[in-house]
């Protein structure tokens, strides 16, 4: 049992070294590509923190129906962050239904400050400083996560940590550059799969197959999205922020065209990898129950655990698209779109992709980790001796 324990903390040991090999070499990647993230910022605009200390001057009405105003303020405001911090300027404040922040005294807030060469500088307020709240809400989570999880809980931490580095510090910088979208893609899905269920499982046979399981759908889920895509006739291009992407593009050579596919295999990992692992778990807990069981008798309990889970989980994917398009769905039926119209659109036709790419993949994930477990977990049939005293395949 000692040995065993050693064994374990060692590999894990030699999983954190990996994982902190990558991210050293992510961070020197990242270095390396010279392209800048700010072709379409203008020069001398920039976005510091700054404190209220005095509002000038108001012309405020109350927004009937809200409790909130509608108005005009100028605001005295003490920059707190960047190149500016520690300087008291005014700032204008706009306050309208859509942009509603309300300046008072001692609130933190977030201003555009304008400081072109050659021209007199300009503030004006930009939202509310979310920092230290967003902060506040990242803690409560990984406290939650830890007080709940215990050990598994700060291991799925520091692997959420991981992916999103992976995302943002790679597989973003790579595609911005010019890289070819889909190899980054999947690179990217593919390094964050194998380290967070080593994480989070250890070194076994049950997540040499979830790994496994977890990749083979993804390579599903890329072919479902390039017949769909096509059959939809649909692309990057028809993205709502394509027109910007465009722009990028002559500049880094962007592979603005399949952005998208990207998008959908980035939404749909954890759903797959969640899908795979869960399978997989009860499947070789199935096998330490009883050594003796056969790789048909396996494959059936994977189909009949996968059919309790992907009606659940395919609900949970595309009822999380739905609901962060709800206001879009909202606007769409006060202009009253016609059902032809609706169905034929780039919105919806980008929804439908989203959605249902990734829970075609999650079915798909059934079989496929069904089969790759049979042979894991039972290497080799035996022969078992029937009811006649004869042998026959298990």
């Amino acid at each position: 049992m000692i040995k065993r324990l050693s064994i374990d903390r060692l590999r894990d040991l030699a999983t954190v070294a990996a994982m902190l090999a990558v991210v050293v070499a992510v961070f020197f990647f990242a270095q390396s590509r010279d392209t800048s993230f700010q072709l379409l910022t203008a020069n001398g605009v920039s976005y510091p923190s700054a404190t209220v200390t005095r509002v000038v001057s108001e012309d405020l009405t109350p927004e009937e129906g809200t409790g909130r105003y509608l108005g005009y303020q100028t605001l005295e405001v003490r920059i707190e962050s960047g190149e500016f911090a520690g300087e008291t300027v005014e700032a204008a404040n706009s306050i309208s239904a859509d942009h509603n922040v309300l300046g008072r005294v001692g609130e933190r807030v977030i201003i555009k400050a304008e400081r072109q060469e050659g021209v007199t500088p300009y503030y004006s307020v930009f939202n509310y400083d979310r920092i230290l709240p967003s902060a506040g809400i990242l803690i409560a989570f990984a406290v939650c996560m830890v007080v709940v999880g215990g050990l598994k809980g700060a291991r799925s931490m520091i692997g959420l940590a991981f992916a999103l580095y992976m995302v943002v510090c790679f597989l973003l910088p790579a595609i911005f550059s010019g890289l070819p979208a889909i190899p980054m893609g999947l690179i990217t899905m593919v390094v964050i799969t194998v380290f967070s269920m080593l994480l989070l499982n250890g070194w076994s046979e049950k997540t040499y197959a979830a790994i496994a399981s977890t990749v083979l759908g993804l390579l599903a889920a890329m072919a479902v999205y390039l017949a769909f895509s096509a059959l939809l006739r649909v692309s990057g291009f028809n993205q709502g922020s394509a027109e910007e992407l465009i722009i990028i593009s002559r500049v880094t050579g962007l592979d603005v065209q399949q952005t998208l596919f990207v998008g959908v295999l980035v939404a749909s990992l954890g759903a797959v990898m969640d899908m795979c692992m869960s399978i997989a778990a009860s499947l070789f807990e199935l096998r330490e129950q009883d050594p003796g069981i056969s790789r048909r008798q396996i494959m059936v309990s994977a189909f009949n655990v996968g059919r309790d889970m992907i009606g659940t989980m395919s609900q949970t994917l595309i009822l999380a698209f739905t609901g962060s398009s709800l206001t879009s769905l909202l606007v769409l039926v006060a202009y009253g779109v016609e059902f032809t119209q609706l169905i034929s659109s780039d919105y919806m036709a980008i929804e439908l992709l989203h959605s249902f790419v990734g829970g075609i993949a999650v079915v798909l994930c059934v079989p496929i980790v069904a089969v790759i477990c049979a042979l894991v977990a039972v290497p080799q049939e035996s022969a078992k001796p029937d009811g006649d005293g004869r042998a026959s395949a298990a």
